[in-house]
């Protein structure tokens, strides 16, 4: 996919999960690494996922996918989820008394589901106080700031604090000194957008304060979007780290997350090594529900481009076997 292609797939995917929109799978991709010190190859097997408003594929795929994932030799396999609902790898699934319910479609719950089955499952997710906070207002543009608790309730200082966290935990991550340039690269580039944004000059401001200072009407999208945006490399190195830290511990890597996610990740791993060995063909189709575009490029006020499900029968042959 084209650069420019994947970062609105970023915006449409996470744009579409705040939004409580359900989900399907429309690309897999598959790489692998010799592991010569063990003398086997290390999978990474990426399930690409994009938020669509009640989709008929949804169910239908989160069963087989779930049926598959109860069939892994469990002491071979890591899972790794983007899930605001169910705990995260630190311990946290909430943003104080606020929760996300993402339930009803691929992703929601699914690390709680898999936990469940005995697998070893890190929740890579972590923006929960971003969605709480700004989710609200993406879904009711037109309504009035104050109107929703969570908007009126939190602060800058909890969102920026939750983005720094993570920035320390990821800066601790023992993976060599190649990765943890990246690391560092990184994190300085969001540190950059953090001062754009004006977010720690503004840490007393509500975000309902913080959006009437830098918006309105009009332009109020477009900051969401960067809010909720900027910093979507992180759960990029989170992935990451999962998958370079399995490696004597684990046969596979099992990713299930937004397509932009593992596209990028599987593109940091390529450059360490990781071999791609398959990925399925992306089918893109026309939606003139304007409604059904929400984060997507609208094109000529007509129309969004959007990927469509794949069928996942192939897969039972893709991970039953690495």
């Amino acid at each position: 996919m084209k650069r420019s292609m994947k970062f609105l797939l970023v915006v449409s995917c996470f744009l579409m999960l705040c939004a409580n929109s359900f989900a399907f799978i429309y690309e897999v991709k598959v790489l692998r690494k010799w592991d010569d010190k063990n003398r086997r190859f290390h999978y990474f097997i990426g399930l690409s996922d994009f938020h669509d408003k009640i989709h008929k594929s949804n169910q239908n795929q989160l069963k087989k996918i779930e049926k598959l994932l109860a069939q892994l030799d469990k002491s071979k396999t890591k899972i790794a989820i983007e899930d605001l609902s169910s705990v995260n790898a630190s311990g946290r699934s909430s943003c104080g008394r606020y929760y996300v319910n993402s339930r009803g479609g691929v992703l929601g719950g699914l690390a709680q589901t898999t936990s469940a089955m005995g697998l070893d499952v890190s929740n890579v997710e972590f923006r929960y106080c971003r969605v709480v906070a700004l989710g609200p207002v993406l879904n009711n543009l037109q309504d009035d700031l104050h109107k929703f608790p969570s908007v009126t309730t939190t602060n800058m200082q909890v969102l920026h604090d939750e983005i720094m966290n993570e920035v320390k935990d990821i800066l601790a991550y023992e993976d060599g000194p190649l990765l943890k340039k990246v690391y560092s690269t990184i994190v300085e580039q969001i540190k950059t957008q953090i001062k754009k944004l004006h977010i720690e000059e503004h840490k007393h401001l509500t975000v309902a304060q913080y959006l009437e200072k830098h918006s309105n009407a009009k332009n109020r999208l477009e900051l969401l979007k960067n809010l909720l945006t900027f910093d979507s490399n992180l759960l990029d190195l989170r992935l990451t780290h999962v998958v370079t830290s399995e490696v004597d511990t684990k046969d596979k890597v099992i990713a299930i997350a937004g397509g932009a996610h593992i596209g990028r990740v599987s593109e940091l791993l390529q450059k360490f090594g990781y071999k791609d060995v398959s990925t399925t063909k992306v089918a893109f189709a026309k939606e003139y529900n304007l409604q059904q575009c929400l984060g997507s490029n609208i094109v000529d006020g007509a129309f969004c481009v959007k990927p469509q499900p794949i069928e996942l029968d192939f897969l039972d042959a893709v991970i039953l076997s690495k």
